[in-house]
């Protein structure tokens, strides 16, 4: 399997390192916008072609992959392309920019019989796997509730005052453009596709969403001294029926203070399942609790912590030495998947038909919140 990947920031880094970890996969092609910087990159992480036209890229007949990591904004005309010149496509989150793409999207894929995959990495983070194991056993008896939370850190030091998410202090460029309405990201759109299809791979699809969405932060100063408006909200809370009958909450956002990013609990007749994880689903932070439905005397510890079996964190056919950084454990699980789907041998997950009922269920968050009023996805 050959891959090319479009985006020398993310994409070509962490991607790029984790798809090398697989035996018979190359990272064999770069895009990006301008040769320069193309070329730069494809000599700098040993990439033996560079693109800066995307259409060019997916007419390369090599390939068989097209690992999309562009801006949301971007995206729509690069998965088209790929999927037209019969390339399987990872694609980043949030999916689409409008519901028309996000349709398109998954039909063409759906047409051509190709694999496309979202970048939802929580799915495969091994205690979220543990999670779906002990549902899928009957731990929880039948769901009846739960309330899923994903929120990043916001900074405020002296004069700085920003989202973690729009200039993390990592070897990436600042994601400014999550300010930028015209980018096609918010905190909603980005998180609340991440959570709802985690959520999905607990409890299933959704059937209705009311809430509203906010931009409580109007100023963003940030390390590099530019200040910026954002146009895109910082908070979205829904309130979901799910379509086995469980309802329940899921809150996003990238400002709050002393976020512990990512907290999921869901419980039913039998016991209750509490999932954290204090980073970006790197793999390794995630805990798991469980509690069975007993009595607890008032003081006492509620559920007891889950160990986490070994094999979910050992990522099948991974090559290379020495200890997997954290971040490539769920990645790596994703990128196993999809070759296992294109081979025939397992359903892509996320897919891009879970990525577009998710993607439903943020249209209908954002329909809510104008019209006031639940929202059913069948509308959608």
């Amino acid at each position: 399997m050959k891959v090319g990947i479009i985006g020398a920031n993310w994409s070509l880094k962490v991607h790029g390192a984790t798809w090398r970890r697989f035996p018979g996969v190359e990272v064999a092609a770069v895009c990006t916008a301008h040769k320069e910087t193309a070329e730069r990159a494809a000599a700098e992480h040993s990439v033996q072609r560079a693109y800066w036209s995307t259409e060019e890229l997916a007419a390369d007949a090599d390939l068989d992959i097209i690992d999309v990591g562009s801006r949301p904004a971007y995206r729509y005309d690069m998965v088209m392309q790929a999927l037209r010149a019969g390339k399987h496509v990872y694609n980043a989150l949030p999916f689409a920019t409008n519901l028309q793409a996000a349709k398109d999207q998954a039909a063409l894929a759906e047409e051509k019989n190709l694999v496309g995959v979202v970048d939802a990495q929580f799915r495969w983070v091994p205690a979220a796997m543990k999670m779906r194991k002990m549902i899928d056993e009957g731990y929880i008896g039948t769901p009846l509730g739960f309330r899923a939370d994903l929120a990043l850190p916001f900074v405020h030091d002296g004069e700085l005052h920003y989202p973690y998410a729009a200039y993390p202090p990592a070897d990436v460029q600042p994601y400014k453009w999550l300010a930028e309405e015209a980018s096609g990201a918010s905190a909603w759109r980005n998180y609340g596709s991440h959570m709802t299809l985690l959520l999905m791979q607990m409890l299933g699809r959704v059937a209705s969403v009311t809430g509203m969405a906010r931009t409580g932060v109007k100023r963003w100063s940030l390390p590099d001294g530019s200040v910026l408006h954002p146009e895109t909200d910082d908070l979205g809370c829904a309130v979901m029926e799910m379509e086995n009958g469980a309802i329940g909450t899921l809150q996003t956002g990238w400002c709050k203070p002393d976020a512990e990013y990512v907290r999921l609990e869901v419980w039913g007749d039998r016991g209750r399942l509490l999932y954290t994880d204090r980073s970006f689903g790197d793999g390794v932070s995630a805990r798991l609790y469980a509690g069975e439905a007993k009595l607890v005397q008032p003081g006492e510890d509620a559920g007891s912590p889950v160990e986490i079996d070994k094999e979910f964190f050992e990522v099948p056919e991974f090559a290379g030495e020495g200890e997997l950084p954290p971040y490539m454990i769920s990645m790596g699980w994703m990128f196993h998947n999809m070759l296992a789907a294109i081979r025939g041998e397992a359903q892509a997950s996320p897919s891009f038909a879970d990525a577009l009922h998710a993607h439903k269920v943020v249209e209908a968050l954002l329909m809510a919140n104008d019209q006031r009023r639940q929202v059913s996805i069948s509308e959608l």
